[in-house]
């Protein structure tokens, strides 16, 4: 069957706003519990967290400080005062620190990041802060746990939306994984990464990145973001290339954007230019034309391996 491009209508009537993959929300739900469990535990056990654990903590995870403020009812610019005064005290204040240059020291600094630590941990009591330091600001340095829930499906909750970041990236890897699914039923070989003929990293080259025949530029996304803005030139920016190649080398080299999800919905204009921007569009409902697209253009890919 000849292939055809999606119009506009066609895409807001395929496309979806979730994707719903049982194993995938199976996966995530296990993944939360027993991060759950490994707390509720430490919580009965009465045991207090330790200041090297939450040096642990302020350098291995990207928004513990955030987290641990929080926690603490401080606010980012309370806390900056303090680390002011810290220095102040020390003698090596000149101008106040902002907030990602004490959390970039944080996690460099070990000396620093142990200091950090104590003072969350131990400040309310610090005799020297006793003499500098309000105790407004004091009892709030009083810190016993990483985490504070009144019942296990609150902290469940909590969980997920601090480790959607991980849920989104899991998401991602199974929608990529219907278009590899679908190339090797085809027997289609494919590649990623960065292909001279257009000097642009993509997302699926077809059979292989020294001569690509068909390009796919692939993306999901489930809320706005604006990672979208950048994805979105790149594949206006691969398309505007394959083009001009086709244009001055008489090549019949073929783009296709695959994109999906209500973050793409909910960007409407983008999404106008996307479908645009390319000899084809596809997403996880119409993914099938690719077979048609393939078997019409370059029918000698295959079953090749």
């Amino acid at each position: 069957m000849k292939p055809y491009k999606l119009t506009f209508e066609d895409v807001i009537k395929t496309s979806i706003v979730f994707y719903v993959d049982e194993s995938l929300e199976k996966r995530f739900d296990e993944f939360v519990r027993k991060k759950a469990q490994s707390i509720i535990k430490a919580k009965k056990s009465a045991k207090t967290i330790s200041v090297d654990e939450l040096i642990e903590f302020l350098r291995t995870e990207s928004d513990a400080l955030t987290r641990v403020l929080s926690i603490l009812h401080l606010s980012k610019e309370k806390f900056l005062r303090i680390i002011s005064l810290l220095r102040k005290i020390e003698g090596t204040f000149d101008v106040e620190w902002n907030f990602n240059k004490v959390n970039k020291k944080i996690k460099e600094d070990i000396e620093f990041a142990r200091k950090i630590a104590d003072l969350f941990i131990n400040g309310k009591d610090n005799p020297i802060l006793v003499k500098y330091l309000p105790l407004y600001y004091r009892e709030r340095l009083n810190l016993t746990t990483l985490e504070e829930f009144k019942t296990e499906n609150e902290l469940i909750l909590k969980l997920k939306d601090r480790y959607m970041g991980q849920y989104h990236k899991w998401k991602g890897d199974a929608v990529e994984e219907l278009i590899r699914k679908r190339l090797k039923t085809l027997g289609v070989p494919y590649a990623k990464g960065k292909t001279e003929i257009i000097d642009v990293t993509v997302d699926w080259a077809i059979p292989n990145l020294q001569d690509p025949q068909i390009i796919i530029m692939s993306s999901y996304q489930e809320t706005t973001s604006s990672a979208q803005s950048e994805k979105t030139r790149g594949m206006l920016r691969c398309y505007e290339l394959i083009q001009h190649r086709n244009m001055q080398r008489g090549e019949k080299r073929i783009f296709i954007n695959f994109v999906d999800g209500g973050g793409w919905l909910a960007r409407q204009a983008d999404l106008r230019r996307l479908i645009e921007a390319c000899h084809y569009f596809l997403n996880i409902n119409t993914l099938s034309m690719l077979d048609d697209i393939i078997k019409y253009h370059f029918p000698n890919l295959l079953n090749t391996n």
